[in-house]
């Protein structure tokens, strides 16, 4: 039986997900994107998540579109609502520093042989 997922960005990506035959019920890391116009508030931004989430893995870097990007990587079983509920706060923190949330992705597990 396929799960069915609202029809949004979030929703597409999991059906996605799910028709690539990954196990959605199992722990993923994947990874969230904040994006912020000047570096000093990114970096203001970068320690403060460093701060809050002290066991995630925080980078910051310029874009190609020269805008300052901040991933923050993070282990969770990917549901719909745990990832609505984390992009929520996640635009949150980054609007008190000029930024906006970008949204989230998961690398491809690699191939095993």
């Amino acid at each position: 039986m396929m799960i069915q997922f609202p029809d949004d960005a979030n929703g597409d990506m999991l059906q996605a997900l799910t028709e690539a035959g990954l196990d959605l019920s199992q722990t993923m890391t994947l990874d969230f994107y904040l994006i912020f116009k000047r570096q000093e508030k990114a970096e203001r931004a970068e320690q403060a998540l460093i701060s809050k989430y002290p066991k995630e893995s925080v980078s910051l870097y310029c874009n190609p579109a020269n805008q300052w990007e901040i991933k923050i990587t993070i282990d969770m079983i990917p549901s719909y609502e745990a990832i609505n509920l984390l992009e929520k706060e996640l635009d949150e923190f980054a609007r008190k520093f000029a930024g906006h949330n970008d949204g989230w992705g998961v690398m491809e597990p690699e191939p095993v042989d």
